[in-house]
């Protein structure tokens, strides 16, 4: 049980700083002591050498020493004055010999009268009655290790002997203790201070890591990067500067963020326009519907904070481009059924006109009743077929018309309207025109009778305008160039779903296409756009040049 237990403390963040710090603390500490001890030992062995030395020098001076080791008699007065020196400076020893280097004093008696025993490796170098020079330093003797001062003794420029003095190691070591403890004290107090700070460090890391340990941070760290590029939703990450964090794969992709994006603004990787806005706040909300190139994305920004402190923003993009293209296929299978049911209800009700003036025998005006309707709808269809050459173009205007009708609106295809020319980018026109005439009959559909929609198609070269005008109440002026951005809209939404999408389609549509698109007031909204290179050029029958529209601004 301990040694699992013991595991976990080595693994916690908070011990092995603590234990790290106070490891560091230590060899610190002892390498400063080391030091400090030797330097204090070296200046303190100095200081009684010099010491012993100053007593030798004192004693060497006095001419009754002189003359009693030229006399060579070991002990009596000398003895006496050598042990009274001793006691008095607190020295080990007081040792005066004769020029053979005879004993004449001794703190041990049993000595006094033997010769010097030379426990040093050069004898020769350390006894002044030998070498007539003054010797200090660390020496071994009989009393064990001591730092001795030795001078000689001159009778007359005869050398007669020498005084040796010196001091125990143990006085030296005495001392040294003496030193070295308050230094010892202030270390132990730096320790614990050191332990202290270590110990507050630990739990201010503990509390900006919340609590979790090494391990837990780095399998943190793993989920959160395989987590952030296993999703197919965009985030991106940036502080209150502005400043990109990080970001997905899929962050990158959809957004065409560089490779080097860490630590950049974001402002000045994203193209400005709703997307950029959006990214950085300028336009705030939920579910907001931003267009990136060709692709339809749903923003959602949401703050950073620890400690009520602003740290930085998270915006995610989800991609909505198969779904809006599923929903847009939707709608037009939708508006097909809508039309369907409006002819549907208008043959109805022309069959049972038709079923009652039979019934009431009026056959005449019956046929005349059928023959209307036929030639009515053979005029339109006539009609449709000889001013647009596109059969999915007129399908699409045809079923317009039916769910105009349906709505109480009148779809009108202008006389001056012409196109011969084959498609070639019927996707795109269907998608402009569509989203156009749509909005048109939604607007008019709002104003009181007369509620009319009125279209234009002109051809010229390659080249086709789109015009339509309605009688609704029109785009504010404030609204003009802000309707053709991704999620504004002047309409209401009952079911609550995300509008504003459509002007945006059209206005990329059209500008992917090199071409232009604008909005202007003449009763109502009146919407034109020129698409570019869209007809085919070689096929005869389009007009010289597309007509200016009459715009009231």
């Amino acid at each position: 049980m301990k040694l699992p237990i013991w595991r976990h403390v080595r693994q916690r963040l908070s011990t092995q700083v603590v234990l790290l710090m106070v490891a560091i603390l230590v060899l610190t500490m002892a390498g400063g002591f080391l030091v400090v001890q030797r330097n204090m030992s070296r200046q303190l062995n100095d200081q009684f050498e010099h010491r012993a030395l100053s007593i030798a020098q004192t004693l060497a001076g006095q001419e009754n020493i002189i003359a009693q080791a030229a006399d060579g008699q070991p002990g009596g007065q000398l003895q006496v004055l050598a042990t009274q020196v001793r006691r008095e400076t607190g020295a080990l020893f007081v040792v005066i010999t004769n020029a053979q280097g005879i004993r004449l004093t001794h703190p041990n008696q049993a000595l006094i009268g033997t010769p010097i025993t030379f426990n040093d490796p050069e004898p020769d170098t350390t006894e002044p009655f030998r070498t007539g020079r003054i010797w200090l330093g660390i020496q071994h003797g009989t009393l064990g290790v001591v730092a001795a001062g030795k001078v000689p003794l001159w009778l007359n420029g005869r050398l007669v002997g020498q005084v040796s003095v010196g001091y125990a190691a143990a006085n030296v070591s005495s001392a040294l203790s003496g030193a070295l403890l308050p230094f010892i004290l202030y270390l132990l107090g730096v320790l614990a201070v050191g332990v202290l700070a270590a110990l507050a460090l630990a739990r201010r890391l503990k509390r900006q890591t919340f609590g979790l340990e090494l391990s837990e941070i780095a399998t943190l760290l793993q989920e959160r990067e395989a987590m952030l590029h296993g999703i197919r939703e965009a985030v991106l990450g940036y502080d209150t500067g502005g400043r990109v964090l990080l970001a997905n794969d899929a962050a990158r992709d959809l957004l065409g963020l560089p490779a080097e994006f860490a630590g950049r603004k974001l402002r000045y990787m994203l193209p400005s326009g709703r997307l950029a806005d959006v990214a950085t706040g300028v336009v705030t909300g939920s579910d907001l519907l931003v267009l990136s190139e060709d692709r339809v994305l749903v923003a959602n920004r949401m703050p950073i904070r620890r400690n009520n402190q602003q740290l930085g923003w998270v915006v995610t993009f989800q991609d909505r481009t198969e779904s809006e293209t599923l929903k847009r296929s939707l709608d037009e299978v939708t508006g097909l059924a809508d039309t369907l049911r409006a002819q549907s209800h208008e043959f109805a009700n022309r069959l049972h006109t038709l079923v009652g003036l039979v019934e009431l025998g009026h056959y005449t005006e019956a046929v005349e009743f059928v023959t209307g309707l036929s030639a009515a709808r053979g005029e339109l269809t006539a009609q449709l077929t000889e001013t647009i050459g596109e059969p999915k173009l007129a399908a699409l205007i045809l079923g317009k018309m039916s769910l105009a009708d349906e709505r109480d609106v009148e779809l009108r295809l202008m006389p001056d309207s012409r196109v011969e020319q084959r498609i070639t980018a019927i996707t795109q026109v269907l998608t402009v025109a569509g989203n156009l005439i749509d909005n048109a009959i939604d607007a008019a559909a709002l104003a009181p009778a007369p509620r009319r929609v009125e279209l234009t198609l002109v051809a010229a070269e390659s080249d086709l305008l789109i015009r339509v005008r309605d009688t609704g109440p029109g785009v504010p002026h404030d609204l003009r160039e802000e309707i053709f951005t991704d999620g504004v809209t002047t309409k209401s939404s009952v079911t609550g779903a995300r509008r504003g999408l459509g002007l945006a389609l059209v206005r990329q549509i059209v500008e992917g296409m090199s071409g232009m698109v604008s909005v202007g007031h003449d009763g109502g909204a009146v919407f034109t756009a020129v698409l570019p290179g869209c007809l085919d050029a070689d096929v005869p029958g389009g007009q010289a040049a597309v007509p200016r529209p009459r715009v009231v601004s």
